[in-house]
């Protein structure tokens, strides 16, 4: 309840903040589902591509940050950092990945995208938060700690959640390369692309970005529908265009999974009706 936070600021200000101020921090009940060796938390706006085993398994085998499969090592941000210091897998208590649209280029810290929390759930974890909550050290000059986590959704989920792993738990998270996890298809530079052409500078700070928008569909694990909108309310994108071409491709395949499943209804499959096309059987049909 708001009543129990100390700190005017936080108290006053947080009904407002980001997109629905204090009832983000329900997404922090995800810790207290403690029967679960893993709890992932997703918005409903993401669509899931591909299976996690490969970010399960070095933590449940205690893998060193230096033997894990190449697959792993492409999705990680910061990966050289990480191994230089000898990380273990079994440290890892969260993954996430940070939203560098709300921070001017290279600027740090950033917040986590809220739509993407991968955890070991834990009572003391859980309660560790609320404690923060409650004390309402978030300040106008510098957000949580005065230690600059203020940004746009930065006193709840998209802000106290980094807190918590950067200072008061640090060297017990990963952060997620947002091009495979959580892809929203987002510019990675801070000036407008025009005519295919990216310019500027790359937000999270490095000399040299990926741009999300140019992987293709089979190499994501989540799509994240925030830039793209979503499919069902039928946006138009252009294939021929940087800005539209990944999101065009995930609509196409947001439509595919629910093509199947209103056709697994009748006890049938996309693959059904592929297999019938290739003996000369058209059918059309409305999702």
């Amino acid at each position: 309840p708001l009543e129990e936070i100390q700190e005017e600021y936080l108290k006053e200000k947080v009904p407002t903040n980001g997109c629905c101020g204090e009832k983000e921090f329900i997404k922090l009940w995800a810790y207290t589902l403690v029967d679960h060796p893993f709890v992932v938390h997703l918005d409903l706006d993401t669509m899931i591509l591909k299976p996690f085993d490969e970010l399960f398994d070095p933590i449940l085998h205690s893998q060193s940050a230096n033997d894990i499969s190449h697959e792993l090592d492409k999705v990680i941000m910061w990966k050289d950092e990480i191994k230089e210091t000898s990380f273990n897998f079994s440290k890892v208590q969260a993954y996430f990945t940070r939203d560098y649209n709300m921070r001017k280029a290279g600027k740090k810290p950033v917040g986590v995208q809220g739509g993407f929390l991968i955890v070991r759930p834990s009572m003391e974890v859980f309660q560790q938060f609320q404690n923060i909550i409650r004390i309402g050290d978030f300040r106008n000059s510098g957000g949580w700690g005065g230690l600059g986590y203020k940004f746009y959704g930065s006193m709840t989920f998209q802000g106290i959640v980094p807190y918590y792993y950067d200072v008061i738990q640090p060297n017990t998270s990963i952060e997620l390369h947002r091009c495979y996890y959580n892809n929203m298809a987002d510019n990675p530079r801070d000036q407008r692309t025009v005519n295919n052409v990216v310019s500027g500078n790359c937000r999270d700070g490095r000399d040299d970005c990926e741009d999300c928008r140019e992987i293709t569909v089979d190499q994501i694990r989540t799509a994240h529908f925030t830039l793209c909108q979503k499919p069902w309310e039928c946006l138009s994108h252009n294939q021929e265009m940087l800005q539209h071409k990944l999101c065009y491709d995930l609509f196409t395949e947001w439509y595919k999974i629910r093509a199947d499943l209103e056709l697994s209804w009748d006890g049938r499959s996309l693959s059904d009706i592929e297999a019938e096309e290739d003996n000369g059987s058209k059918e059309i049909f409305v999702v």
